[in-house]
C-alpha cells in the first residue's frame, strides 16, 4: 500500500509539474500583450493629441495675427474716414464764408484753403489691404484643408476600427422583374416594365423586391443606403424563407422593414403596417442587425437619431430586404 501510495505521488507530481506551466504562461503571455497593447494604443493616441494640439496652436497663432492686423486696419480707416468728414466739415464752412467776404478778405489765406481742399480729394486708405486680403484668403483655405483632412481621417479611422459594417450588393437571382438593377449591383430602380426573366425558386415575382446577395446567420451588422425623393419604398431584412412568388402583404410576417408609402407615410412593416410619426425626411438611413438578440434597427445617418426598432427571434438565415414601387425614386446601397 504505501508503495502505490507513493507511486501515486510521484505521478501527481508530474502531473502538476505539467500541468502548471502551461495554463500559466498562456494566461501570463495574453495578460502581457493585452497590458503592451494598452500602453501603446495610449501612447499612439497621446502622440496624436499632442501633434494635433501643437498644429492647432500654429493655426489659431496665424488667425489670431490676422484678426489683430485686420481690427488695426478697420480702426486706421474707421479713424480716416472720421478725420475726412471733420475736414470736409470744416472746408465747407469757410468757403461758404468766404463767399460773402470782401475780396481782400477772401483772398487771405485762400492758399492754404485750397491746399486743404487738394488734401481732401486724396483718396482714402482701402479698409483691408490687398496683401492682408491675400493672408486671409490662403488661411480661410488651410482651414478647409485641415477641416476636410480631418473629416477624411475620421471617416478612415472608423472603416477601419468599425467591424460590423458590410458590404451589400443586391442579388439579381432575387430581384423582381419589374425591378433595374445597376452595374455595380449598388442602385435599383422600377422598370417601365415586367422584364424576361427566368422564373427560379429565388426569385420575387409576387411584389417588386430584391434581396442583398449575403446573409448572415450570426452577428451584430449593419450597412447604409440612400433613397431618393419619392415614394412607395421599403427597405429591411427579410428572412430566407419569405414568400417570393406572393404579394407584399402575404410575406409581411418575414419581413421587417421601415416603409414609405405613396401618401409619404412612414410605417414599421411587419404583421401590420404601423405608421410612425418622423419629423424630418429620410434620405440616408443605417439598417443595424444583431442577430442573437433579435433586433433590427433603423438610424437616420444624418444625425445618428434611432428611427425603428424590431424585435424578434432568428432561426434562419437573415438577409437585407429592398421593395420599391415607384419609377420617381430609387435606392442606393452606400460604400
Amino acid at each position: 500500500m504505501p508503495e502505490t501510495l507513493q507511486s501515486n505521488l510521484v505521478f501527481l507530481k508530474k502531473e502538476k509539474e505539467k500541468f502548471k506551466p502551461k495554463r500559466e504562461k498562456k494566461s501570463n503571455s495574453l495578460l502581457g500583450k493585452v497590458a503592451l497593447e494598452q500602453q501603446t494604443l495610449q501612447d499612439t493616441f497621446e502622440q496624436l493629441q499632442q501633434f494635433l494640439r501643437e498644429q492647432e496652436g500654429i493655426l489659431l497663432a496665424q488667425l489670431d495675427r490676422a484678426h489683430q492686423e485686420l481690427t488695426k486696419e478697420r480702426h486706421e480707416y474707421f479713424s480716416s474716414v472720421s478725420e475726412r468728414r471733420s475736414l470736409l466739415d470744416t472746408l465747407t464752412a469757410e468757403i461758404e464764408k468766404k463767399c460773402d467776404q470782401p475780396v481782400v478778405e477772401f483772398l487771405m489765406d485762400i492758399g492754404k484753403t485750397l491746399s486743404s481742399c487738394e488734401v481732401v480729394k486724396a483718396p482714402i486708405q482701402e479698409p483691408v489691404s490687398p496683401e492682408l486680403q491675400r493672408t486671409v484668403k490662403s488661411l480661410s483655405e488651410m482651414s478647409q484643408r485641415v477641416m476636410d483632412a480631418v473629416a477624411e481621417f475620421k471617416v478612415k479611422l472608423l472603416s477601419e476600427v468599425d467591424r460590423e459594417r458590410v458590404k451589400v450588393t443586391l442579388d439579381p437571382e432575387t430581384a423582381s422583374p419589374y425591378l433595374i438593377l445597376s452595374k455595380d449591383h449598388k442602385t435599383v430602380r422600377m422598370g417601365d416594365g415586367q422584364q424576361k426573366l427566368p422564373d427560379t425558386p429565388k426569385r420575387f415575382t409576387g411584389s417588386p423586391s430584391v434581396l442583398g446577395s449575403e446573409g448572415f446567420t450570426d452577428g451584430r451588422h449593419y450597412w447604409e443606403l440612400e433613397v431618393g425623393d419619392g415614394d412607395s419604398w421599403a427597405v429591411g431584412v427579410a428572412v430566407e424563407s419569405v414568400r417570393r412568388k406572393d404579394s407584399l402583404t402575404m410575406a409581411m410576417g418575414k419581413i421587417w422593414a421601415l416603409r414609405l408609402d405613396w401618401n409619404r407615410q412612414y410605417t414599421a412593416l411587419h404583421m401590420l403596417p404601423a405608421p410612425l410619426e418622423l419629423e424630418q425626411e429620410l434620405r440616408r438611413i443605417r439598417v443595424h442587425l444583431d442577430y442573437e438578440a433579435g433586433q433590427v434597427t433603423f438610424y437616420n445617418v444624418e444625425n445618428m437619431m434611432q428611427i425603428l426598432q424590431f424585435k424578434a427571434s432568428f432561426t434562419e438565415k437573415v438577409f437585407p430586404y429592398f421593395w420599391l414601387w415607384s419609377q420617381e425614386t430609387y435606392i442606393q446601397l452606400c460604400a
